[in-house]
């Protein structure tokens, strides 16, 4: 099992490390400079980073309601929500690359 635990958590750093690739190229190069990339930029932004806030309260009802967190699961949860987050803007980046 702890096999299994140590592939997915390798997987899931090295999507999070193309997630912040695709993201950079996208916003540091020629493609987000035109209307259509900021239309782009735009469209990702607006279906992401409204969800910060969201799982940030889930995680704090969470806490607060059904069982505490230890600071050291609170930062790994926080962690997840930024890093999958993240991974999301990437998808939406690429599919809407795509699309428009």
């Amino acid at each position: 099992m702890s096999i299994l635990l140590t592939v997915f958590r390798i997987s899931y750093v090295l999507i999070f490390f193309l997630a912040i690739f695709i993201v950079l190229k996208f916003e540091l190069g020629e493609e987000n400079k035109d209307e259509r990339g900021k239309s782009i930029s735009n469209k990702s932004y607006g279906l992401v980073f409204p969800l910060l806030p969201l799982g940030w309260f889930a995680i704090e009802l969470y806490d607060q309601f059904i069982q505490p967190l230890q600071y050291d699961t609170y930062k790994l949860v926080i962690w997840f929500l930024m890093t999958s987050l993240m991974i999301l803007h990437a998808t939406n980046i690429s599919i809407l690359k795509r699309k428009y």
